[in-house]
């Protein structure tokens, strides 16, 4: 059976296209081999048992199954749901803790995914859902339904952990320019990208139960120590490269921490890179910590 480390080390057509984009928003990138440990907070109620899960939307793609593989190592509780509603490959301890919805979840359908969600109760929702060949478009997935998903999570009164993507505040950096003009299902992506993170924050602005998580490219190689690898910072000035396994779990820990209404940059210190040539080398928003709860100590909110 083929498993989740197997399968990332292929590039799909939609990973080199956006990281190709994000790869002009940094100059070169130091790589860190191996996988993170175990560091997130116990005792909390998201995901806590089989009757709170939280939803992964996009589950069936690569960083949805990382995110299933996230929670399970912590013995969290997950959903993955879908478009095509067929059961992503996933390790077998995933399966213990991540079952499969069995019907297909479309996210531009506000009706049905709020009463997906309220049919298997979840307790949290995580959008890595995005545009692809052979899916939606960028702005049914990424604009559309991010605030359908958003707004099915306002209904259920339960955290929103949206990834959304590095430089979508950005639109005069070239990364975002090669991006946004991909053309097909891709065409305009980042524009949909940050309407659909305005969309959350309008939808959630009461309750400010919401996270963004802006990863930048996306490496092949795990790493060595986990959280304690990972820098966060806010402003969309500075950014990095990230493997999904890391990314997965800072969404965790976006999942877990106190924090509420924040958007962060998300990515590997030693890959650490201004985005556009004029800014400073730092922002003054660098956040580490040893933990992927930690990392949110300290993070503003919008």
């Amino acid at each position: 059976m083929t498993s989740i480390q197997d399968s990332s080390k292929i590039p799909s057509r939609r990973d080199f296209i956006i990281n190709s984009g994000n790869a002009l928003l940094l100059s070169s990138m130091s790589v860190i081999i191996g996988s993170p440990p175990a560091a997130f907070a116990e005792g909390v109620s998201v995901g806590s048992s089989p009757e709170k899960p939280v939803a992964i939307l996009g589950g069936g793609g690569k960083t949805g199954k990382e995110v299933a593989a996230a929670l399970a190592k912590e013995g969290m509780y997950g959903i993955a749901m879908s478009r095509t509603g067929k059961p992503p490959v996933l390790p077998g301890y995933t399966k213990d803790f991540v079952q499969l919805y069995p019907e297909p979840v479309d996210v531009c359908d506000g009706d049905t995914l709020v009463k997906a969600m309220q049919t298997i109760h979840a307790s949290a929702i995580v959008y890595c859902a995005s545009a692809s060949s052979k899916g939606g478009n960028a702005f049914q997935v990424d604009d559309v339904g991010v605030a359908n998903a958003a707004a099915a999570a306002k209904a259920l009164g339960v955290r929103f952990v949206l990834v959304s993507a590095l430089g979508v505040d950005r639109p005069e950096s070239k990364g975002f320019q090669m991006t946004n003009s991909l053309g097909g299902n891709y065409d305009k992506i980042m524009d949909a990208k940050r309407q659909g993170e305005e969309k959350t924050r309008s939808i959630l602005a009461k309750s400010k139960n919401y996270m963004i998580v802006r990863p930048g490219p996306l490496l092949g190689v795990k790493s060595k120590v986990g959280a304690a690898a990972i820098e966060l910072n806010q402003g969309d000035i500075i950014g990095g490269g990230i493997s999904r396994d890391e990314l997965a779990g800072v969404v965790v820990g976006a999942l877990l921490c106190e924090k509420k209404g924040a958007t962060v940059e998300v990515y590997r210190a030693k890959t650490r890179q201004k985005i556009q040539p004029e800014f400073d080398n730092a922002s003054g928003n660098e956040f580490a910590a040893d933990t992927y709860v930690g990392l949110f100590g300290n993070v503003k909110s919008d």
